[in-house]
């Protein structure tokens, strides 16, 4: 994410640059792969993302005058594009299970929109700074995205479900920004932002430049999703009869949406 206007300077310059470069890099090593089809929600984040902050970065340079609500105006969007990544790994964890993938994908969008109304918009609704109003939403929108990625990993642990590198990758580099911007958003909102401003916009695009680079190595090939009949018993003995609960379910799920 772009640094906040007035605290761009060499670091949020070299976070900027860097930021680019593995966005680019990641769309390049896709496209010569041919895999971007593969992870569609995933890649059009990250294009939107580029293209956006390209432009807002060229708004600081060209009309800074116009930088802070280019900045403001892109960082709200982005925290709801950030959404489709998790999207994206609902869809590939239960890849093998096509109606359980619907009803996943499904899920994910009921949890954000159910958290959207009863978790996040209230703290838009009830502030009366509008920089408190936005720090309260970044908090909320993390910590929602996080409640969603912890029930999918563990769904994924529940049933065994044998994840691959790349969708593995995609949730421990999510994982760090999230946990990155929770604690840091909550800090700015205890300790004030006049203590904590210089804090707050580093690190959260340092956040986002470490989650880049694990998703730059993790994404470099294409490794296909495990076969789901290669998962090995767990040490409980009892990994095989959840695949085989979860291919019921699948079975069960599949006719009654046929109905």
């Amino acid at each position: 994410m772009p640094v906040l206007a007035g605290h761009m300077g060499i670091v949020g310059c070299c976070f900027a640059v860097t930021t680019v470069i593995f966005e680019s890099v990641l769309i390049w090593r896709a496209h010569r792969g041919r895999f971007i089809s593969r992870f569609p929600l995933f890649y059009s984040y990250i294009i939107y993302v580029l293209c956006c902050s390209s432009a807002v970065y060229a708004v600081y340079w060209i009309w800074p005058g116009e930088y802070a609500s280019a900045y403001w105006f892109y960082f709200l969007i982005c925290i709801l594009a950030e959404f489709a990544v998790l999207l994206e790994i609902s869809d590939h964890i239960f890849q093998p299970y096509p109606a359980v993938r619907h009803l996943g994908r499904a899920l994910t969008i009921l949890i954000s929109f159910t958290f959207a109304l009863v978790y996040i918009l209230p703290a838009i609704l009830q502030s009366h700074e509008p920089s408190s109003a936005l720090l309260g939403f970044a908090l909320r929108a993390s910590a929602t995205k996080a409640v969603i990625l912890g029930v999918l990993v563990f769904t994924a642990h529940r049933f065994s479900l044998r994840l691959g590198k790349n969708v593995a990758g995609l949730m421990l580099g999510f994982s760090i920004c999230l946990g990155v911007n929770v604690a840091n958003f909550a800090a700015a909102g205890n300790f004030g932002q006049a203590l904590y401003a210089r804090v707050l916009w580093v690190m959260s695009p340092l956040a986002y430049t470490i989650c880049l680079l694990v998703w730059t190595i993790a994404l470099w090939e294409l490794a296909p999703m495990p076969r789901t009949d290669s998962v090995r018993p767990a040490a409980g003995g009892n990994s095989e009869a959840l695949t085989l609960e979860l291919a019921r379910f699948n079975s069960a799920l599949s006719r009654f949406l046929r109905r």
